[in-house]
């Protein structure tokens, strides 16, 4: 009877503490974000070389082969409007880095989320 009593009350400890926990993640979980989303990931820091060089070949290893054509397409028309001030360059600077994450990303199989103003993940 003992044994059967003191069964019971570990049972009755381990089902709190499970719960405790499961009730607990949603509060201390956040989104799991690939390092390569972020402004300071590998594929951005790739984008920043290629604009600076004026190198495309830079970013293709990022990219699946059938996207290198619309990579170097976005790349080409990103250096054609950088030409026009410094707004425009930021503007096209980002629009070039998004569409390279993008790519990347569905090479992956992978969501992409809009990297804001992510700066470590």
């Amino acid at each position: 009877m003992r044994l059967q009593c003191n069964l019971g009350r570990l049972a009755l400890v381990s089902l709190l503490i499970g719960a405790s926990v499961l009730a607990a993640a949603p509060v201390t979980m956040s989104p799991a974000y690939a390092h390569c989303d972020g402004l300071d990931g590998p594929v951005v820091g790739a984008a920043r070389a290629a604009l600076q060089t004026g190198d495309a070949n830079h970013v293709l290893i990022w990219v699946r082969p059938e996207d290198v054509a619309q990579i170097k397409a976005v790349f080409d028309q990103t250096m054609a409007v950088r030409k026009l001030g410094p707004q425009a360059e930021d503007l096209a600077d980002r629009y070039f880095s998004e569409t390279l994450v993008r790519l990347h990303r569905a090479g992956e199989g992978a969501p992409y989320h809009y990297f804001g103003t992510l700066e470590a993940c």
